[in-house]
This record gives C-alpha cells, structure tokens and sequence, in this order.
C-alpha cells in the first residue's frame, strides 16, 4: 500500500475546503449593471470577480515590466 504524502493531504484538503464553500455560495444573486440585471449563483460572481481581478492586475504589471530604460 502507498503511504500518503503531505503534498496529497494539502491537496484533499484544499478539494474539501473548496467543495464546502462551493455549497455555501449555491444561492442566487441578482447583478446589475447599469440598465441591466440578471441572476447568478454566487461562486460563479466569486470566481468571475476573482478573475476580472488576476488578468486586470497581470496587465498592469505587464506593462510595468515593458517600460523602456532611457
């Protein structure tokens, strides 16, 4: 039988403490957006926001990295 690591344990836990915020947050929310609405659940606005975050901050740092030396 294989013995388990520490790498495997972290990583069932993080699957488990993922999997229980996930059925916390099943309840719809409404968005609006100006003249717009709609209904989601709300990990899926966790995740969305979470990511408009990650790529908007990757651009900024992008570009920090890109100026030139004069």
């Amino acid at each position: 039988m294989k013995n388990i690591t520490t790498k495997q344990i972290i990583n069932i836990s993080l699957i488990i403490v993922l999997l229980i915020f996930t059925f916390q947050n099943l309840a719809n929310v409404k968005v609006k957006l100006l003249f717009f609405g709609f209904e989601l659940p709300l990990v899926i606005l966790i995740v969305i926001v979470f990511f408009m975050g990650y790529f908007t901050a990757r651009v900024f740092h992008r570009k920090k990295d890109q100026t030139p030396e004069a």
